[in-house]
């Protein structure tokens, strides 16, 4: 048999001279050759694995991909078994089950395998990256520990049988409440937190259907299933209970709908939930949105082009007047606001806000949480604010016209005010504020901006390459459309400049990677003031406003993709082009 370190030297991986420099490392410290070699930074974990199979005469195998995986194989090996031995089944014949392994030379676990499955085992060798993310595909998240829970408390902790239209009744409640506090479902509800935080997602969603729980988690703003156990079903009341004590939610109470929060630890990093549940047919759907307890707010990073970012920068630092910010739900004008609000944030300031809800803790500000149960309003809010004495106030929404004119009359008696409005872009800001009832006077001589802004997703730094396929929609695909995306790419001259993702393990094969923003600005100045007074439709405000050189959010979503920021496809979806 070769040695380790002559198939190394002979597949020139590594020279003499480092061979050498391992072996006398290795005579110190008496580790094996591979894991020296690994700790020098000699060679990678593929390497060695390749060099291992060949001296072993054992299969290695980089990607699961290029293995075929039988789904009867799964089904043999319990995911107690998978997740304690961490190896997943690739096919079973002849009484003889072959599986993938990052440590096929551990004699003692093949044996176990061998003697607790009955059968002979057959050993190729695959990273542990590999085996680990095979494990929550073919078994589901916290598989172990739902088969755990079930082996143990199942009766007394799966669903009472159906209800008149064959709808899976609710447990009793005495069951909720003592299945909640388990060790084991403590532990199975922490698994799924932790793994959506490692996912990078804004949001867990957990949905009930006839006879299915699915879990989706919201990823650089797109939703993703997520692979579970199917037998999590079961488990569906004692992890909604859960949800519920820790957010201080009331576990008997499931026929309204309910809010809360939690502040969790996972590992060294502290978390705020916020959680929403909704009665729905099928019993009661979740949604727990993740926020870091400590976020950086920095004006640089939000995306602003050079241009934009001085605009933001001198309207933030006016005495007075409101900046309008606007845009569908989910598009971070909260998050844009918070920043504004660090950037002027100091000592000789008081600010204020009020928010429902109150999303990140700003250090030096004081944060209001708006609270219909005791008829705390944005607007009895504002009242009460205005005897404060604040500089500067954040108002979460104008939602109504007596939050919008309280508002706008603080703003004209010296106060700077920002706050959001749903529109879909800058322009329809002064008519959605008409439309409330506010006077056009009012508007025209308090408002200094309305900015409109869009999240787009941004393109994986480690598989980005340049593309040649033209541009397209993922919705339409008539000439029409293809005709009307070939005339922008003509006039951002971008022939030849696209960017995309070919997708890696990075950005888990979508291409994209983290989000930034695109914005566009009706900066109220005379021309745009008089076509406010004259109550004018917000086709004439945007038509004036292009005139003076407004850019529109397409316009920068096509720089950006100029750029190599983004992907035209990305643009196409968060401006909704018609």
């Amino acid at each position: 048999m070769a040695k380790l370190g002559e198939i190394l030297v002979n597949n020139k991986v590594i020279t003499e001279s480092q061979l050498k420099q391992a072996l006398e490392n290795q005579k110190e410290n008496k580790k094996l050759l591979g894991k020296i070699l690994l700790d020098l930074g000699l060679i990678n974990e593929g390497e060695l694995l390749t060099a291992l199979s060949s001296q072993l005469s054992i299969p290695y195998y980089p990607s699961l991909k290029q293995i075929s995986i039988e789904k009867e194989a799964i089904k043999t090996v319990p995911a107690k078994f998978i997740w304690h031995y961490k190896f997943i089944p690739i096919k079973f014949k002849d009484n003889t089950l072959t599986i993938a392994t990052s440590n096929p030379l551990d004699a003692q676990v093949l044996d176990d395998i061998s003697l607790n499955l009955k059968c002979n085992v057959k050993p190729v060798w695959v990273p542990k990256k590999e085996i680990e993310d095979a494990i929550r595909k073919y078994y589901g998240v916290a598989a172990d520990t739902v088969e755990g829970i079930l082996e143990e408390e199942g009766e007394r902790l799966k669903v009472k049988g159906k209800g008149e239209r064959g709808i899976e009744e609710i447990a009793e409640v005495e069951d909720l409440e003592k299945s909640a506090q388990s060790a084991s479902v403590i532990k199975l509800v922490d698994q799924l937190l932790k793994e959506a935080v490692l996912a990078g997602a804004t949001d867990i969603h957990i949905e009930p259907s006839r006879e299915k729980v699915k879990v989706r988690h919201r990823i650089d703003g797109i939703l993703y299933d997520m692979p579970v156990p199917e037998n999590i079903r079961f488990l569906r009341n004692a992890i909604i209970s859960r949800i519920k004590v820790i957010s201080d939610l009331n576990v008997v109470e499931r026929r309204q709908p309910q809010d809360g929060r939690a502040k969790v630890r996972l590992g060294a990093q502290e978390i705020d939930l916020r959680i929403s549940t909704l009665p729905t047919l099928y019993g009661e759907d979740i949604v727990i949105r993740i926020l870091p307890t400590q976020m950086l707010f920095d004006l640089e990073r939000l995306g602003f082009l050079p241009q934009d970012l001085e605009k933001i920068k001198g309207f933030v630092k006016k005495p007075h007047g409101i900046i309008f910010l606007t845009g569908p739900t989910g598009s971070g004008k909260t998050t844009t606001l918070y920043t504004c609000l660090s950037y002027i944030n100091s000592p000789d300031r008081k600010i204020i806000t009020v928010e429902d809800p109150v999303e990140y803790e700003l250090p030096g500000i004081t944060q209001i949480q708006v609270n219909p149960e005791v008829n705390l309003s944005f607007a009895n809010a504002l009242r009460s604010i205005l005897r404060h004495d604040p500089d500067i106030m954040m108002i979460g929404e104008v939602r109504d016209l007596e939050t919008a004119d309280l508002a706008i009359k603080t703003a004209l008696t010296g106060h700077l005010v920002f706050s959001t409005l749903h529109t879909n872009d800058a322009w329809t800001g002064p008519a959605r504020l008409l439309d409330m009832g506010i006077e056009p006077y009012l508007i025209a001589s308090s408002v200094e901006a309305f900015i409109a802004q869009r999240l787009v997703r941004k393109i994986c730094p480690k598989c980005k390459q340049k593309s040649s396929e033209p541009m397209t929609d993922p919705r339409r695909k008539d000439s029409y459309f293809s005709k009307m995306i070939t005339e922008e790419q003509r006039k951002m001259k971008m022939k030849g400049k696209i960017y995309r993702g070919k997708g890696c393990e990075s950005c888990k094969f979508t291409g994209y990677k983290g989000r930034t923003a695109i914005y566009e600005f009706l900066v109220i100045e005379d021309s745009i003031k008089e076509l406010i007074l004259k109550k004018a439709s917000a086709n004439q405000i945007e038509e004036k406003a292009r005139e003076l050189g407004m850019s529109i959010l397409r316009q920068q979503g096509w720089q950006k993709v100029a750029e190599g920021i983004t992907t035209p496809e990305e643009v196409i979806r968060v401006t909704e082009m018609e």
